[in-house]
């Protein structure tokens, strides 16, 4: 029988960095060119092209113009891959996350309004997870990021509840990773397959505490496996933290929060 990690009720201890600190971080280098806003810029564009009917009207930040998510405090009681959407019976609690391949999911990008009846059905949605690897170009990276977001900005506008997957790619993708996310808000990562590497697994752990400093959250949900050593930070500072087992051996629709 599937188990629920519950809130760990310690104390907030202390105070979070704002992003203008970021930079002060313990192994934050970012590029020269770079420039910390402890106050984003927020425009309201009206927007052409092929993505019109999803984008226009979203609110973006940052000088990425990336779309904002708002912030939500549902916690899942279980995760159930987009891929297997179908094949599911969808309970109260049950939420859609795309922690699989990217062409398992590349056409909630290419056509959005197709899936929005089914993803309604669902309690709520984490944002999209399209691939950020260390040795992407920086374009890339951004344009991974930017559909990862304006896919959960778009469904929140549709009315959908939406957790903000943060995925980073080392020290450079910080400000834009994180300035669409939102702060005191539960956000979603996955550790999927990325902590294997000792060297990764110091980057994820120094990740963890950036987007705790920056976002101060107020739960993670954390997909894969979740050792306490890279939880320390979050459970120090009073994040609630829900940890959900990587369902990609086994059907998500029989994987509940451990």
């Amino acid at each position: 029988m599937a188990s629920r990690q519950e809130e760990v009720p310690i104390p907030r201890q202390g105070n979070l960095f704002s992003f203008s600190e970021l930079e002060e971080l313990p192994g934050f280098t970012p590029r020269p060119s770079r420039t910390a806003h402890s106050s984003p810029v927020v425009n309201t564009k009206k927007l052409r092209g092929l993505e019109a009917p999803i984008l226009t009207g979203l609110t973006v930040v940052g000088p990425e113009d990336i779309p904002q998510i708002s912030q939500t405090t549902s916690v899942p009681k279980r995760l159930i891959a987009f891929s297997e959407r179908k094949q599911c019976t969808p309970e109260h609690g049950d939420w859609v996350h795309f922690y699989e391949d990217d062409y398992r999911f590349r056409s909630i990008w290419q056509s959005p309004h197709r899936h929005l009846p089914r993803l309604r059905q669902f309690t709520g949605v984490i944002t999209p997870d399209f691939s950020l690897y260390s040795n992407m170009p920086a374009a890339m990276k951004k344009w991974s990021t930017f559909r990862n977001y304006a896919i959960g900005a778009w469904l929140q506008r549709e009315g959908v509840d939406v957790i903000a997957n943060v995925r980073m790619s080392g020290t450079d993708s910080a400000f834009y990773t994180l300035a669409a996310a939102p702060r005191h808000s539960t956000l979603a990562l996955s550790l999927h397959g990325c902590i294997s590497d000792p060297i990764n697994r110091k980057e994820v752990r120094q990740e963890i505490r950036w987007i705790c400093d920056d976002r101060a959250p107020s739960a993670l949900v954390v997909y894969g496996p979740a050792p306490d050593d890279l939880l320390t930070y979050p459970l120090e500072h009073g994040v609630n933290v829900y940890r959900f087992p990587a369902d990609s051996r086994h059907r998500s629709s029989h994987r509940e929060a451990a």
